[in-house]
């Protein structure tokens, strides 16, 4: 009897301990900007939860922008994400320990304009922070960098530091390595143009873009005309709900001699009202 009862507050004790941190995950960001309609789907699940200053997300979690809305996180490792309006980035994982210079984040943006900063280099050789779209995935070496998602390619800007991008077939497994105010596309199916120079009239528009949202430009390549899946407004061929469960092996860079041709350029222009 003695025994049974023993062994009855044995598992009381360890429900008390285990069922907490089971529940709860991790506080991976807050936000510290918000502007408009933001909402956050728990999990990726609904209902959408209206989001405030100082709300915090987590692994699993799905962030949306509304028409007219902004949303700034920053995260514990000290990065920050910028969503533009009607934009959508899921956190798909995100791991860190500065006591032993551990890191391993996965962003998934499925719709709109995003600009990333991540400001700490924990290992330059090999990326411990990547973002994933439905054409390409991208590992930051320490940078800022805008991406927007078109229905048929992905375009990556890159002010400062550098990236790693790829497209996200395993069959081609070949990555570009893009430096400071270089951008680049990665068309779906294709891998990713050489880097060509950027701008200052390119960064003045991401930055107009970031408060407009995409309806309000137009992204060109080329001097005549858009490419295919560039009119707005437009809608991806993909799901912005896909389910977040795989994890994503950083790329590995190779030389330049495998990388692909280049495009004859893209430039950012104002669109109709």
């Amino acid at each position: 009897m003695r025994q049974k009862i023993r062994l009855a507050l044995l598992v009381l004790i360890v429900m008390a301990v285990t069922v907490p941190l089971a529940a709860h995950a991790a506080v991976v960001g807050r936000f510290t900007q918000v502007r408009g309609e933001v909402n956050l789907l728990k999990g990726g699940k609904i209902p959408a939860l209206a989001v405030k200053v100082q709300d915090g997300v987590e692994p699993g979690d799905v962030i949306r922008t509304k028409a007219k809305a902004r949303a700034e996180l920053t995260m514990v490792d000290d990065s920050i994400i910028i969503l533009a309006p009607e934009s959508r980035l899921a956190i798909a994982d995100y791991v860190y320990n500065p006591a032993r210079g551990e890191r391993r984040v996965v962003l998934r943006f499925f719709k709109g304009l995003v600009h990333t900063v991540v400001k700490r280099v924990l290992n330059p050789a090999e990326p411990d922070f990547l973002m994933e779209t439905h054409t390409a995935i991208i590992g930051v070496r320490g940078t800022d960098w805008y991406t927007i998602l078109m229905p048929g390619f992905t375009s990556v800007y890159l002010p400062h530091g550098r990236l790693g991008i790829k497209s996200n077939l395993s069959t081609l497994p070949a990555l570009l390595l893009l430096q400071a105010m270089e951008f680049t596309q990665i068309p779906l199916g294709g891998q990713p143009f050489l880097g060509k120079p950027m701008t200052p009239q390119m960064l003045r528009s991401l930055e107009e873009l970031m408060d407009t949202g995409l309806k309000e430009g137009a992204l060109w390549i080329g001097a005549s005309q858009p490419p295919v899946g560039a009119e707005f407004p437009f809608k991806l061929p993909v799901s912005p709900d896909q389910v977040i469960q795989q994890q994503t092996v950083p790329p590995t860079l190779l030389p330049p001699a495998q990388r692909p041709s280049p495009p004859s350029g893209v430039i950012i222009t104002p669109g109709p009202g």
